[in-house]
């Protein structure tokens, strides 16, 4: 197998075909490292979260924190860089969920956040009003190098302690982002994001009511964050 990798051992295009970055995991971490990691990070995640009486995926941001902070080469990223916010970012209910928390304790205006995102917000509600074939739908290309709902204008995340899965898993290390196509994006360095998703998934499965539990198959239904703020303000009429 053929990787697009440099001397960090990441993967350089991680943006370019999900695909490839799948089997780039494969290829890096075993089958064993991947499902230990993954027991782990769900059982511990619940433990701590009950401890602190806190979310479980809050407990599960702060892992992904400290794995960055001790693991890895050190972050380009900064406050103000927002290259990489200028694309299509899709997450999970429970993502959703924490997002909607930390909007009502900074008290974000979700309205103004709407309305300051209508251009994207206005194409995906079009494609949804038209009863397309979701999975025939490009989502990510029909936002992409448009800036992210929550990216205030200073070029700050306004919900950054809370940001999706799909966000903290787009890092750089080489300073060369200036590019809006993402091509420099690094992903796969670390072992949780081979099983970041499927963690949430978990924990969003084990905090759903029993009688409305469906058996659990790895994954859960993820929306564009336009989908979400679309969803909230037929919610809220």
């Amino acid at each position: 197998m053929s990787l697009k990798t440099d001397r960090n051992g990441m993967f350089i295009y991680g943006m370019t075909n999900t695909d490839e970055l799948g089997g780039f995991l494969k290829h890096k971490f075993s089958e064993h490292q991947i499902q230990q990691a993954y027991e782990y990070l769900v059982e511990a995640t619940e433990g701590e979260a009950r401890d602190e009486k806190v979310s479980p995926l809050r407990v599960f941001w702060k892992h992904l924190k400290k794995v960055y902070n001790e693991g890895v080469p050190p972050l380009q990223c900064h406050r103000g860089c927002a290259h990489c916010c200028h694309t299509g970012v899709s997450c999970t209910q429970l993502e959703w969920d924490g997002i909607l928390k930390n909007a009502e304790e900074n008290g974000i205006d979700l309205d103004a956040v709407i309305e300051r995102s209508q251009r994207t917000i206005k194409k995906v509600d079009e494609v949804l009003k038209a009863n397309k074939n979701l999975d025939q739908v490009d989502w990510h290309r029909l936002v992409t190098n448009q800036p992210c709902p929550f990216l205030s204008e200073e070029g700050a995340c306004e919900v950054y302690e809370d940001r999706p899965l799909d966000c903290r898993m787009v890092v750089a290390f080489r300073g060369v982002c200036e590019s809006k196509n993402l091509e420099h994006a690094q992903r796969g360095v670390v072992l949780e994001e081979a099983v970041g998703a499927t963690v949430i998934a978990k924990l969003q499965h084990d905090m759903t009511p029993k009688i409305k539990r469906r058996k659990f198959r790895g994954t859960q239904p993820i929306k564009l964050l336009q989908h979400w703020l679309i969803l909230w303000k037929q919610k809220n009429r």
